[in-house]
């Protein structure tokens, strides 16, 4: 007489439903943990790198943060430093093109020089300034033209040359000249209003 061992996982117990089911669930439950621990793994290299991205962009933020005082004083400088180039945003742009151009004709007449023609130019936007353009006609003497010039390019805020025409007026006997004349092309920069 042969007696079968009892065991749990003999061929006829496995063709049960029930065991089939369970063997079925068992793998289910497998893969859902494998596919939940990959995820983990994957998620835990993704914040490592975004961490180790983000590190040094913090420290200098901290350190940026720690250095306020001398931000302001760069700040400070700086804005000093574009006061001396470039009127200030405030100002109406036609009254501060007509005060620079008020100006160039002081300069011109301290010094013995006539001034024939003068107008502003409407102010166009170039790269965040006001480009106000400012055109003069001058006739005098070359000392004192080039007086002129040389303050010109001393004034604060600044007045740009752009382009500079000189010319000579002759006498009608032919002999030294008497009258050099100058086509000054100027412009100022005033902030541009946001």
């Amino acid at each position: 007489m042969s007696r079968a061992l009892p065991t749990a996982f003999n061929a006829a117990a496995l063709r049960r439903p029930e065991v089939l089911w369970l063997l079925l669930a068992g793998a289910a439950l497998l893969a859902a943990l494998a596919w939940a621990g990959w995820t983990v793994v994957a998620k835990y290299r993704q914040a490592s790198a975004t961490i180790a991205e983000i590190d040094p962009r913090q420290a200098r933020m901290a350190g940026m943060l720690q250095n306020k005082e001398l931000f302001a004083q760069s700040e400070q400088a700086l804005t000093a430093n574009l006061a001396e180039f470039v009127y200030p945003t405030a100002d109406d742009a036609s009254q501060t093109g007509n005060a620079a151009l008020q100006r160039v004709r002081e300069l011109a007449s301290t010094r013995g020089l006539r001034v024939s023609s003068s107008q502003t130019a409407a102010p166009r936007d170039e790269k965040g300034f006001d480009r106000i353009g400012l055109s003069l006609r001058i006739e005098g003497d070359w000392p004192a033209l080039a007086a002129l010039l040389a303050e010109l390019a001393r004034q604060r805020p600044a007045i740009y040359i752009n382009t500079l025409q000189l010319g000579v007026q002759r006498s009608a006997f032919g002999g030294d000249p008497q009258v050099v004349f100058a086509q000054l092309d100027l412009y100022v920069l005033k902030g541009h209003a946001p």
